[in-house]
């Protein structure tokens, strides 16, 4: 999986694609990008899964234990672009629903006001 990067003003902004050959630097480039996010200061993290054709288990267990770490620091990791198939994968690779939204525009709503989506939108 290929990680790419943007610090927007107020959101670490992560877009996700699997379609680049597997290599040992693409394999740990989640976690390190959203460890680098968890450290940005930013309120926020949005995941763009709309280059996502395939979520692998190791990246969906990586994406639920950093949606409970940043929660415990008042922050908000939200999913947005997920196919119908990637949903499926995510809904039964993790223990508790995580945020999926349809738009990066709904995940800055949602993380301005999370409630009125409520328990997570799809």
């Amino acid at each position: 999986m290929e990680v790419y990067r943007e610090i927007l003003p107020e959101s670490y902004l992560l877009i996700l694609a699997d379609d680049v050959p597997p290599s040992f630097e693409r394999e740990h480039a989640l976690d390190y990008a959203l460890r680098r996010a968890a450290r940005s200061g930013k309120s926020s993290v949005w995941v763009d899964c709309s280059h996502l054709h395939h979520l692998p288990p190791d990246a969906a267990e990586l994406l639920a234990y950093y949606h409970d770490r940043l929660a415990r620091h008042g922050m908000s990791l939200v999913l947005c672009h997920l196919t119908d198939d990637v949903q499926l994968e995510l809904q039964a690779l993790t223990a508790a629903p995580l945020p999926v939204v349809s738009t990066l525009l709904d995940a800055e709503r949602y993380c301005h006001r999370p409630a009125s989506f409520g328990r997570f939108a799809s």
